[in-house]
């Protein structure tokens, strides 16, 4: 039993070891938790309809942590995270916020909704209004990231090492999640997608088609196009 308690830590230290050294590598050498260190007050709202009508409450000593990418990919999370020393503030941005305005950013709960089968997770993304009601949200292509995780996990130890690097670059590299009126299945703005929103901006769809076709998921890509069709 001590040997394999032992083999667990070991391998679990080389994960670590093995995951900063590809954060630095590509660029990433910010793998620990920033906790802002003096409590903040921050504005929340409870409910989709709250957020559109602007109604918002505020709550005090609040502490900001955002994540680094990598540490996200590794150990889960998202990009913000509030925390207090108030348990009943704890559980309410954890549980029961909808959204929060953080200075003068947006921020979306994602712990009840799904990217297809897959979960966001505890935690705030940044988060746009679209002109016809819709939220849309930017994070990581979480579908891609949970394919790639259940293919290194057939390989073991060896199977994480090898796919980290392409890894890093999935958890980086943003797209576009369109949040729903009803439900929490939220749907990722691809080519389909896209050619409905530009349907009748058929100057902007040729642009988006003259993008890489392995660049069209990207949120710098499709953005843009969005804002030059007033849709975002």
């Amino acid at each position: 039993m001590k040997r394999i308690r032992m083999i667990k830590v070991i391998i679990t230290l080389a994960i670590s070891l093995f995951s900063a050294s590809v954060s630095v590598q590509a660029g990433d050498t910010d793998t620990t938790e920033q906790v802002r260190k003096m409590p903040i007050s921050i504005k929340y709202c409870t409910s989709y309809d709250s957020l559109m009508a602007d109604k918002w409450q505020s709550v005090d000593s609040v502490y900001v942590i955002v994540k680094s990418r990598t540490k996200q990919m590794w150990w889960g999370g998202k990009d913000f995270k509030f925390d207090s020393d108030n348990k009943y503030t704890n559980k309410l941005l954890k549980k029961y916020a909808f959204a929060v305005m953080y200075n003068d950013t947006l921020l979306v709960n994602t712990a009840p909704y799904k990217g297809g089968s897959v979960r966001f997770g505890n935690g705030y993304a940044h988060a746009y209004r679209m002109k016809d009601g819709h939220l849309m949200i930017t994070y990581f292509n979480i579908g891609q990231m949970s394919k790639r995780a259940m293919m290194s996990s057939m390989f073991g130890l060896v199977g994480a090492f090898i796919t980290a690097s392409s890894n890093e670059k999935v958890a980086k590299q943003d797209v576009c999640y369109i949040l729903p009126l009803v439900g929490k299945k939220a749907t990722i703005v691809d080519a389909k997608i896209m050619e409905v929103l530009l349907h009748d901006q058929q100057e902007l769809l040729n642009e988006y088609h003259a993008v890489n076709k392995k660049d069209r998921l990207n949120a710098e890509v499709i953005m843009p196009l969005l804002r030059k069709a007033g849709i975002l």
